[in-house]
């Protein structure tokens, strides 16, 4: 019988394959400088957890919220798989305490980084590769419990935020233009007339999009 590791404790749920558990906990950082040590699986993992997260999300929206229209879930989902309630999740249970990053544990993880919001997504692929579909809507449901609240599922999106407020000052949209796709994503532009732009990066054009519109919200100090 294998005891539960502090992280799975926190998760609820104790892996067969710790291998998998190992992974997504590991970054390809920790590998700089240790050759001699088979990569991780981690960015797939990441990959992969990603998928699984939009999908469980999407199902227990609709289910919770019978009576809501589409563009109400769609914002909700939004709200909860966007990397800052991904990032909030990690920090609130000490994720970063588990990480194997840079030349040890917890080394150096740049606050506002993708890091910590890519380990989760990378512990919910190896969960499901572990356990299946039914244990890692468990996990999720587990983890983002205290995350569906009205408050938190209507607050509205970066790019709704910015569309309300060119259009209020200004009466013009804002204009988002893909510039190129990365090895780490995709990378957009958003302007507003001629006077204001801001670069957005993110994993999807969407994500790269919210990103855009949320370092165009702080320019013009929008709250």
């Amino acid at each position: 019988m294998m005891f539960p590791t502090a992280i799975e404790e926190k998760i609820g749920y104790v892996f067969r394959d710790r291998e998998l558990l190992n992974q997504a906990i590991t970054h390809s950082s920790f590998f700089n400088e240790k050759r001699d040590i088979r990569r991780s699986d981690n960015e797939k993992l990441e990959y992969l957890g990603d998928a699984v997260l939009n999908c469980i999300i999407t199902i227990i929206l609709y289910k919770k919220y019978k009576d809501k229209h589409e563009g109400f879930l769609s914002n909700a989902r939004s709200c909860l798989v966007r990397r800052d309630t991904l990032t909030e999740i990690t920090k609130n249970l000490n994720f970063m305490d588990h990480l194997n990053y840079g030349n040890g544990r917890n080394c150096n993880v740049p606050e506002e980084s993708k890091v910590l919001s890519n380990m989760l997504e990378a512990l919910i692929g190896a969960v499901y590769l572990d356990g299946g579909f039914i244990k890692t809507r468990k996990v999720i449901k587990k983890l983002f419990e205290p995350y569906f609240t009205e408050e938190r599922i209507t607050k509205k999106s970066p790019k709704n935020m910015l569309q309300e407020y060119s259009q209020k000052r200004w009466g013009i949209l804002p204009q988002y233009k893909f510039t190129r796709k990365t090895k780490n994503g995709f990378t957009v532009n958003v302007y507003l007339g001629r006077d204001y732009r801001a670069k957005g990066q993110g994993k999807t054009k969407k994500e790269a999009q919210q990103q855009a519109a949320m370092v165009m919200l702080e320019m013009l100090q929008v709250r």
